[in-house]
């Protein structure tokens, strides 16, 4: 299987506004505001047919002539094949993008949409793909098409968990989501009183308020809900696992599969080496703040082992219940990790290498080691791939890798093998990397404090479509939103003291990392890294969490989305291009593990300065864009100093800060 990339939180080097997704002055016209409304209408109620007059009419056939395309390509022809033999996935079949001939058959109909030329062309192609494709294929090459082409990335694709969210909520929710009658409802609430399970909102308020750009909760909010009844079902109360808060977290789950559908489909041979440091790296991160968590629930987090089991019970679109990885899964990946440390040993033993062409390469000489590193790791990681995939598996979807535990053991495992090749072939660093004429004198942190906080999650598409059509024509009168309790934690800002004896540049970066033991045991989560002038003398830095690069908040629901998009076409509103937040962010309110309820978590912040070279340049991970490569501020590998094993003198001097912090946990009324 395609191992979901192994990507890991995104923690962009460069310096990117927080609302940079909200694009003042540049407004939405009508023109793109049509296409904003197909594209929100052709994704309603994805599980279910379409039921869209205009868009069923359109969809009755593919566009097959050539000449609308800029390419025809080879993909696009074996997607045809397929086609007029019937030999498509059926609609109803379990979807997986790392099996084979499912990805094949994803590329081609990517391909079918990517390369049109017109948007009458793609829009035709769109309305016969969401009538006659599998729904999760269909999704999965659009959402891909409109994260890669520049003239439609300012469309607004909603949210993957509010588009499919069954495999975002526990089976109980999405059930009774599900079976939710709207007639039957209101004959029950008459009668009966507040009763039920799924309770209107009275007053009409979704949580949080305060979303970035300011769009819930104003008079214009409440103008462009005005005629929505907002429905809410909270989740059961029941014991809840230990790193349920996170792993079960609807951001820490979509974020994955966003930074995966960004790489993917992505052909830039000039940046694969970067782009393969940077895939390391993220995933290293978030293994780190997997163990980040699993330290500050005083459980074991140095050597994860595979044996956990997931506890949460979740469904796919179809409603087939995911299972746990089999044993012929676990079997299978097992045997090429081991593989891989087999082959990661003989390399450094014999100090060479045989690649797939049968050419034996000495590692040491020149930058062979590369070719070695791109053999062994590729950063697909395309090799891990399970023959068949039969039956969802939490292990084997992007939507549900992160909720399996397993995932993280296996990913350590694949992380260790990374950074002993490097520690063993990685030559010297071709730049400095100590500043000089410099120190960090203190750094002072303000108290670190997490809660949880109650929100609002959109499950509407989970409701009966016939629900909102009347005489044919599509209306939104109603939203269920799941109400759920999440971890947030208090805005904070980091203060650095510096003393220089001239004027020069350095980058600063924070990590976060338990209280005691060895660096390379310790996992090391990078909380920010920015660049900043030091003038002669000494020098105060503050550095406050809303401005750590590669984060986001919270954006507006696809409900609210819409009908924002409906005041806009009656002139009623500013639509800006791209209203919602980046898709491949991750969530700020998750970067500090939950803390101490009664006696605060003990922790460390670690400080590295390292010079500015005038090498950076500047990506788009941001937006899931990787046409350009990544950011960087210089040639250091992506994850420097952690993409290899460090020597503890590498952490000492007057470049480096070590900083005994505390994290507190408390009730949301007192945070």
């Amino acid at each position: 299987m395609r191992f979901g990339l192994l990507l890991s939180p995104i923690i962009l080097l460069l310096q990117l506004s927080p609302n940079a997704a909200i694009f003042p002055g540049n407004i939405a016209n009508q023109y793109y505001l049509n296409k904003q409304r197909f594209l929100l209408e052709i994704l309603h109620h994805l599980h279910e047919p379409l039921r869209h007059a205009e868009c069923l009419s359109l969809g009755q056939q593919i566009v097959s002539d050539k000449t609308q395309y800029v390419h025809y390509t080879e993909p696009m022809r074996e997607y045809y094949r397929l086609l007029s033999s019937g030999r498509l996935l059926p609609k109803d079949a379990y979807y997986n993008e790392h099996q084979a001939e499912h990805f094949s058959e994803t590329l081609g109909l990517f391909h079918f949409f990517y390369n049109t030329r017109e948007w009458s062309t793609l829009s035709q192609n769109i309305c016969w793909a969401r009538v006659h494709a599998n729904p999760a294929l269909f999704l999965h090459a659009l959402m891909q098409t409109m994260l890669k082409r520049d003239d439609y990335r300012v469309l607004t694709m909603p949210k993957i968990y509010e588009l499919l969210p069954a495999p975002y909520h526990s089976e109980t929710v999405v059930r009774a989501a599900g079976n939710f009658n709207y007639i039957n409802w209101i004959r029950q609430e008459l009668m009966m009183g507040n009763r039920s399970h799924i309770q209107m909102v009275l007053p009409k308020q979704l949580l949080p308020t305060n979303l970035t750009g300011d769009l819930r909760n104003t008079s214009k909010w409440s103008e462009t809900m005005a005629d929505v009844q907002i429905l809410s079902i909270g989740e059961p109360k029941q014991p809840q696992a230990k790193l349920s808060h996170l792993i079960d977290d609807y951001g820490w789950s979509s974020y994955w599969y966003y930074i995966n559908m960004g790489v993917a489909l992505r052909d830039n041979p000039s940046e694969a080496e970067r782009i393969r440091d940077w895939c390391y790296w993220q995933l290293s991160q978030i293994v780190a703040r997997y163990k980040l968590e699993r330290y500050g629930q005083q459980m074991e987090y140095k050597r994860l082992s595979w044996l956990e089991q997931a506890n949460s019970q979740l469904l796919t679109w179809q409603g087939q219940r995911y299972q746990p990885e089999t044993r012929a899964t676990r079997q299978h990946l097992s045997a090429l990790l081991h593989k891989l440390e087999l082959s990661v040993e003989q390399a450094i033993a014999t100090q060479t290498l045989s690649l797939s062409n049968g050419t034996l390469i000495d590692l040491r000489k020149g930058q062979h080691w590369l070719l070695g590193l791109e053999q062994l790791f590729p950063y697909d990681l395309s090799r891990l791939q399970v023959p068949t995939a039969g039956q969802p598996q939490q292990l084997l979807e992007l939507h549900t890798m992160l909720r399996q535990p397993s995932f993280y053991a296996y990913a350590d495992r694949l992380l260790h093998a990374y950074r002993t090749y490097r520690t063993e072939f990685q030559s010297s660093y071709s730049q400095p990397v100590r500043p000089t004429d410099m120190s960090i004198e203190a750094v002072l942190v303000d108290p670190l404090i997490t809660f949880d906080e109650p929100v609002d999650v959109d499950l509407s598409n989970i409701l009966h479509a016939r629900n909102f059509y009347y005489e044919k024509r599509f209306m939104w009168p109603h939203s269920l939103q799941a109400r759920r309790h999440r971890l947030q934690q208090r805005p904070f800002a980091i203060t650095f003291q510096l003393s220089s004896n001239r004027t020069q540049s350095i980058i600063l970066r924070s990590y976060l990392t338990t209280a005691r033991g060895n660096v390379n045991e310790e996992p090391f989560y990078q909380l920010d890294s920015f660049l900043t002038i030091l003038y002669q003398g000494n020098n105060t830095i503050r550095r406050e969490s809303s401005e750590f690069p590669g984060l986001i908040g919270d954006h507006i629901s696809f409900t609210e989305l819409y009908h924002y998009m409906s005041l806009a076409e009656q002139e009623q509103f500013d639509f800006p291009l791209n209203i919602t937040l980046p898709s491949c962010g991750f969530p700020r309110r998750l970067i500090l593990p939950r803390g101490g309820a009664g006696e605060p978590l003990a922790m460390r912040l670690l400080v590295i300065a390292t010079p500015y070279n005038y090498k950076a340049r500047q990506g788009n991970e941001l937006f899931c864009d990787f046409s350009n490569g990544v950011s960087s501020w210089n040639e250091l590998p992506q994850g420097y100093p952690f993409e290899r094993f460090v020597e503890e003198a590498e952490l000492q001097g007057s470049h480096v800060y070590w900083k005994a912090v505390e994290i507190e946990h408390r009730d949301y009324g007192m945070a």
